[in-house]
């Protein structure tokens, strides 16, 4: 297993953050600091989409999930605040299996640093406080795991206390790069467990992809959302 390394993260997401302090950042005088895949920005949005989702998906309280591209698990966790199922993640990268139970310190204080401020004095300080809370970066189950085969499958079902999952979601990982049969592959595993399962597949469209030609692309019955939760495809 590789999956995405941190560099992929970092390509894939860059916020801000100085813009979300009182007092905004003297771009004409330094850069201002950016933070990338990290649970003050990144949680938040997961909380917002996942309370927007769920009104349309109406998961279960009494469902077992399963979260395939967790991450460090920040979708699962306001999956089960907004349902209260039993839900874990699974995630091929070899980053997140390596740096989960570590803390985000080591690479915001090097954002800061980049960006000319100490993170120990003044400035920089201020920023440190604001996007470090000084916790591990995940606090639920995320196996490195692609549901791929029987052992892996067994080691899921195990983490949901025994149980099979009821509903699989392939959470937003889904782009360019994917080919069809690279989806299709994704839809099998996803389908692999014991009975039978939700199959959702949160999906940014592209204009390369939309997301009826991912809906029409995958066999059997489906449910394609939008990241916003505007369009839903189900059948």
């Amino acid at each position: 297993m590789v999956g995405w390394t941190k560099a992929d993260y970092d390509n894939a997401y860059r916020f801000r953050v100085e813009r979300h302090l009182p007092t905004p950042a003297p771009t004409n005088i330094r850069p201002e600091v950016r933070i990338h895949y990290h649970k003050k920005m990144m949680g938040p949005l997961l909380t917002n989409r996942w309370s927007v989702l769920q009104a349309v998906l109406n998961i279960l309280s009494t469902d077992k999930v399963c979260v395939v591209g967790a991450g460090f698990g920040w979708g699962v966790d306001a999956i089960i605040t907004e349902t209260g199922a039993v839900t874990v993640g699974i995630d091929i990268s070899d980053y997140i299996a390596a740096e989960q139970t570590n803390t985000e310190e080591a690479e915001l204080r090097a954002e800061v640093s980049a960006a000319g401020l100490d993170p120990d004095a003044d400035r920089g300080l201020e920023v440190m406080q604001f996007i470090y809370d000084g916790s591990v970066r995940s606090n639920v189950v995320v196996l490195q795991n692609d549901a791929s085969t029987g052992p892996q499958r067994q080691v899921i079902r195990t983490a949901l206390g025994g149980n099979w999952p009821s509903v699989v979601i392939a959470e937003d990982i889904i782009d360019d790069t994917w080919t069809d049969t690279d989806i299709e592959n994704l839809r099998n595993a996803m389908n692999g467990f014991g009975g039978s399962q939700r199959l959702i597949f949160v999906y940014k469209a592209t204009p390369t992809r939309t997301h009826q030609d991912l809906f029409d692309l995958l066999p059997g019955t489906k449910e394609v959302i939008s990241t916003d939760g505007q369009v839903y495809l189900s059948g």
